[in-house]
Formats: C-alpha cells, sequence, structure tokens
C-alpha cells in the first residue's frame, strides 16, 4: 500500500472518529439539557403546586410524635381514602417520616420532597397524577401493636377534603388530624360463642412487651345438652387480614359436633401464619404450648391429637398445612386451601433460588402478582412499591416478616429489594427452613409415618395469585410416597374452586374423623350415650 493510500485511510478514519465524538457529544448535551429542563419543570411545579399540610392539635395528642404521616388519594367519592387500597385498585399514597414532631407544627407535602428515585411516593409525584378531582386524607401511623394502621389503636386521621390536582396555584390545604382510632372493645360472649384472651409469656419476653393471644371458640349444639361429653376441636386460621373475629360472623356455618376455634394470626409485622420465625418470635410454639392448653383447659376438648384437626385458606391454608407438618404428632389432620406458596420454586411466578430479580421477568416483563382471569391486576413492582411507601404489615412484607432474618436495622431483610426488585440469594437460602415442599422431601423418613392420612390440600386452576403451581410440586413430591391423603386443583380462582359439592365432601370426611375421635375417646371414658 502506498503512502498516499495509508493518509487516506487514515484520513477517512479521522474524519469518522471526529464524527463520532462529534455525534457522542452533542448527544450528552442533548441528555445535559434534558436534564436541565426536566430539573426546571419540576421546580417549576413545585412553585405552581399546592401546599399539603398536615398538623396535629394539642388536645388530641399533647405529646410529640416519631412516626409515619400517610397522605392518601382517591379518585372515587366514597369510602374514606385511608380504607381504598386494596390488590386491586392500589391508590396514590405518600409518606413523611417525622421525629419528634410537636403539636400543631407543620408537615408539609410539597413535590420537591418526592423527585428522588427513593421517595416515598406511589406511583408517581403528586404534580403528575392525572388533572381531576380527589379526595385526600392524612393519617399519622403511631401504633405498632397492629400491622393494619386503620385499626391501630391511637393513630391519628384527618377528615376527607376534596381538592383539584395538580392544580396551578399556591393555595395550601390543610389537614387536621384530630380524629382518634380508637381501641376496638372485645367480642362479647353468647351462649355459643367464646372469647379466649391471654397473656403469651413466650412473645411477651420475645418483643419486651405485653403480648397476647386471642381465639374465637364456636362451641357445638350439643355441648350443653351433654355436661360431661368431650368434643374433637377444629382449629381453623383466617386469611390474611383475618383474626378470630370470624367466630362471631360464622358460628352457625355447619352443623358439625365438635368445638371449632377461630384463631387470631395477627401480628405487627403482618400474618404470623404461626411459624417461629426471627422477626414475630415464637407463634407456633406460643400457640402449642400456652393457648391451645388453656383453651383445652376451659371447654371439653379431646386433649389428644387424633381429636384436633387444623385448616385454613389463602395464608391461613398456608398456616393448617404448616402447623401439621411441624407438629405431626400434636395435630390429626389438616384441610388446607388455596394455600400461600409450598414450593418457593413457585412462589407466586417467580423461582427464589434461580430468579435474579423479583420484579421483572427473564424476558423483561412486569412480574405478574395478582390476576382477573387471564388478565394481570397488580405486578410485584407496584406492590412492593406501594408497601415502600405504606410502611411495614401488608402481604410481601409480611412473607418477609415470617421467612427472612432479622436485619442489622432490627427489621427483616428482604428478599426482593422493594426499589430494584433484586432478589438476594442469601435471603432466600435462609427461607429454606420455610419450604415445605422441600422440608418434607428432605424429611420423609422420619415425617412421613407420623404424617399417614394427615395431609389434604385444594387449590384452583386459575389461581388469582398464582398459587396454583407451587401445589403441583407438592403433588410431584406426595405422589411417591404412600401419604394416603390428596392433593387435588379443582376449576376456580382463589376461592370460586370451593363449591357447595367440595364443601359437602369436606364436611363429611371432617365428621368420619370427628366420629372417629369420639369413639376413641370415649373407649377410655365413662359417659352417657350420645343420642
Amino acid at each position: 500500500m502506498s503512502a498516499k493510500n495509508r493518509d487516506e485511510i487514515l484520513t477517512q478514519h479521522s474524519l469518522a472518529h471526529q464524527r463520532t465524538t462529534g455525534f457522542s457529544l452533542l448527544c450528552l448535551i442533548l441528555l445535559a439539557s434534558l436534564f436541565i429542563l426536566d430539573c426546571y419543570s419540576q421546580a417549576r411545579a413545585s412553585q405552581r403546586s399546592a401546599r399539603i399540610v398536615v398538623t396535629f392539635p394539642a388536645n388530641v395528642h399533647p405529646e410529640p410524635v416519631t412516626a409515619r404521616v400517610l397522605l392518601f388519594l382517591s379518585a372515587s367519592e366514597g369510602r374514606e381514602p385511608r380504607y381504598a387500597p386494596n390488590y386491586f385498585d392500589l391508590q396514590p399514597v405518600y409518606a413523611i417520616d417525622v421525629t419528634n414532631l410537636q403539636p400543631d407544627e407543620e408537615v408539609v407535602f410539597s413535590p420537591y420532597k418526592f423527585i428522588s428515585p427513593d421517595a416515598l411516593a406511589f406511583p408517581k409525584m403528586i404534580e403528575r397524577l392525572d388533572q381531576g378531582t380527589y379526595y385526600i386524607q392524612a393519617l399519622i401511623d403511631l401504633d405498632n401493636t397492629r400491622p393494619e394502621f386503620n385499626s391501630g389503636p391511637g393513630n391519628l386521621y384527618s377528615q376527607v377534603v376534596e381538592c383539584n390536582l395538580p392544580r396551578s396555584t399556591t393555595d395550601t390545604i390543610k389537614l387536621v388530624t384530630d380524629r382518634v382510632i380508637e381501641a376496638r372493645e372485645p367480642q362479647q360472649d353468647t351462649d355459643r360463642v367464646k372469647l379466649v384472651e391471654i397473656r403469651s409469656k413466650l412473645l411477651s419476653d420475645f418483643h419486651g412487651r405485653e403480648f397476647k393471644l386471642r381465639a374465637g371458640v364456636v362451641l357445638p349444639e350439643e355441648y350443653n345438652e351433654i355436661p360431661e361429653r368431650h368434643f374433637p376441636t377444629l382449629y381453623s386460621v383466617p386469611g390474611f387480614g383475618g383474626d378470630h373475629r370470624s367466630a362471631w360472623r360464622q358460628q352457625e356455618e355447619s352443623s358439625l359436633q365438635l368445638i371449632r376455634v377461630y384463631l387470631d394470626p395477627q401480628v405487627p409485622l403482618g400474618h404470623s401464619v404461626f411459624a417461629d420465625s426471627a422477626n414475630n418470635g415464637p407463634c407456633g410454639e406460643a400457640l402449642i404450648k400456652e393457648l391451645i392448653p388453656e383453651i383445652e383447659k376451659r371447654f371439653r376438648a379431646i386433649p389428644h391429637a387424633y381429636g384436633r384437626f387444623v385448616t385454613g385458606h389463602s395464608s391461613g391454608g398456608w398456616s393448617s398445612l404448616w402447623l401439621q407438618i411441624t407438629y405431626p404428632d400434636f395435630f390429626g389432620g389438616c384441610w388446607s386451601f388455596a394455600p400461600d406458596p409450598v414450593d418457593f420454586r413457585a412462589f407466586q411466578t417467580m423461582n427464589i433460588y434461580e430468579d435474579r430479580n423479583g420484579h421483572w421477568t427473564r424476558e423483561g416483563y412486569p412480574r405478574p402478582l395478582a390476576r382477573d382471569s387471564e388478565n394481570v391486576r397488580v405486578t410485584f413492582l407496584q406492590l412492593n412499591r406501594w408497601e415502600y411507601v405504606a410502611g411495614y404489615g401488608s402481604q410481601l412484607d409480611s412473607f418477609d416478616a415470617v421467612f427472612s432474618p432479622r436485619g442489622a436495622d432490627g427489621r427483616p431483610r428482604q428478599m426482593i429489594n422493594k426499589l430494584t426488585g433484586t432478589i438476594d440469594p442469601e435471603v432466600a437460602q435462609y427461607w429454606k427452613r420455610y419450604d415445605i415442599r422441600l422440608i418434607l422431601e428432605e424429611n420423609w423418613s422420619s415425617l412421613g409415618p407420623k404424617l399417614k392420612g394427615k395431609i389434604h390440600v385444594i387449590a384452583g386452576a386459575w389461581d388469582t395469585y398464582y398459587l396454583k403451581n407451587a401445589v403441583e410440586y407438592l403433588n410431584d413430591f406426595l405422589k411417591t410416597t404412600d401419604y394416603d391423603g390428596y392433593v387435588e386443583v379443582h376449576p376456580g380462582n382463589h376461592g370460586s374452586f370451593v363449591t357447595d359439592k367440595l364443601s359437602e365432601r369436606i364436611e363429611r370426611e371432617i365428621t368420619e374423623r370427628c366420629a372417629a375421635a369420639q369413639k376413641e375417646y370415649e373407649k377410655t371414658q365413662t359417659i352417657p350415650n350420645a343420642k
């Protein structure tokens, strides 16, 4: 190649490099300009948008508060915005953490406070909401005893204010949290429904404060007719958000001649699922060693495994199966309906041991969390972001509270990072100690003989929360054993699969077990024959 040709080639390369460099610089300049314009527009929006100010009066709460101040927005008139959130319609919520906030001191919700990517804002900054009429309400979350801020005694909240947002004005919207959520009155005993409430030494010692266990006990119709007779007991664990008060609503739900006990699974960080954990404490141990012995002391319950059964739906379904396999010599059978994930290789729509991100699929799509038939209604990203703002106690937080180790900050470590969705592999490995299918498979030689005839699991084929696959993984393993129970998948969603026909079948199964338990107990007793 001649020197001239080499010079021409080098010149062309040089020009190409200059063009590329020039283009790159132009792109950087444009990006910088856009960033500056965005910051300018945010600043302008901050100047234009209304100031939302929250205070609390001294006559309602005379002491300073350290808490999270929540601002709820709803586009629908009717229910108070603080009650509006649900998985299928997550409404906007904003939060500011305060320390030693004095009475009448202002907490200002202004746009500049919510610019950062980790801002406590869902789904976006207030000034970027669709223009329209909103109903807003403030709540100061002071209570640390209950997961649900709307039932936390002592929490302060305001009246609902109607306003137009975002709006081009400098007006101030004032919300005064002058209303107090009162502690709920205990349920009153009736002829057949009784409240049991005891102090738990185990949980009080763990939390460093008084902690109580509660249950609603529904007595069978024949309980008072045959004073000497003892009855089998069915322990029912409510799903997420439920508690022992179900007993007063469902006392006439069946004619089963057994004692039915509705447990209270609520703990400050969500649903305990009655599993001992690093964050919630020894919830399972407290149930077995403290609450159930007290129930059997007060009522004529058969105090043997063959007379104790456990059931539940959703989180209660997971709880019932967990209690049965964790205390195989204590319970005589479980009926678990639509349980939360019983195999973490199918933690709803992810495999926590192999997937790297809980918000995004491997193909880059938002990871579904709940559906309505074939339509995705909420994603992991959306619920995690909502929980990140609203505070501890919702469903995904509840999983972390049970399954995760405690972090250096005293909080449960997150299996899925709330902001990035990254799965922490170390935490995922810790979760293995609660992976029901894995526990059964690794310990079947010792657990199998104790669980024979005791496991009954049923789920819906198109479960709303994608719980079917985990149930099928459980079934794949149990089919290789002689467990003498069943795992079934029926047409329907999270609840509709429980048809009248299925309910009648389950009732017959439990009735047969109860009759056998009654007969077994009466062998050692001298009581009048039941007519």
